[in-house]
């Protein structure tokens, strides 16, 4: 049986992966970016992209379900750990689009365009603020630290909360 939901997430970053230059592929920036495109999606549409749990781990916000996949199986991308080339991925597919609505690929176009030339120290400056602050090294990432981070208006938290629209 398909996880709907981890597929919405690994399709996610399989659509970023693929349309990131080569030499910008590292799988922090991939993390990364799906942070701020989940973030503004939210601010935005009252719901993230993925739907993704974000752990708080030393060189920003990781969305857990995929760091494990990425860790653990690297059954979506192809994984260099040494040398040089430490922290590049190839994606091993293209991304299944059906998982991600029009907004959801504008947004993460956005991002792409955005943070693709961003450097690693760029993107820990970036992504280290109030929500990933507010939390214990190693944690989750509260929802009530993400919408103090963007600012949501008490109508669109009461809205998030009531619809169940976000995990993390």
């Amino acid at each position: 049986m398909v996880d709907y939901k981890k597929e919405v997430i690994f399709n996610a970053a399989l659509y970023v992966a693929n349309k990131l230059p080569k030499e910008q592929c590292r799988l922090h920036k991939v993390f990364k970016i799906l942070w701020f495109a989940d973030m503004e999606h939210l601010k935005k549409h009252g719901r993230s992209i993925t739907g993704a749990k974000y752990s708080a781990l030393p060189y920003g916000p990781v969305p857990s379900v995929l760091y494990d996949e990425v860790k653990f199986k690297n059954s979506i991308f192809e994984r260099y750990d040494v040398g040089v080339e430490r922290g590049f991925l190839t994606p091993l597919k293209a991304a299944n689009e059906f998982y991600l609505s029009e907004t959801d690929k504008a947004e993460l176009d956005a991002a792409i365009e955005k943070y693709k030339d961003k450097s690693f120290e760029e993107l820990i400056d970036l992504s280290h603020k109030s929500a990933y602050n507010s939390t214990e090294p190693n944690k989750e990432i509260s929802l009530e630290a993400i919408l103090e981070e963007i600012e949501a208006p008490e109508e669109l938290r009461n809205y998030i909360r009531e619809n169940s629209l976000v995990e993390a």
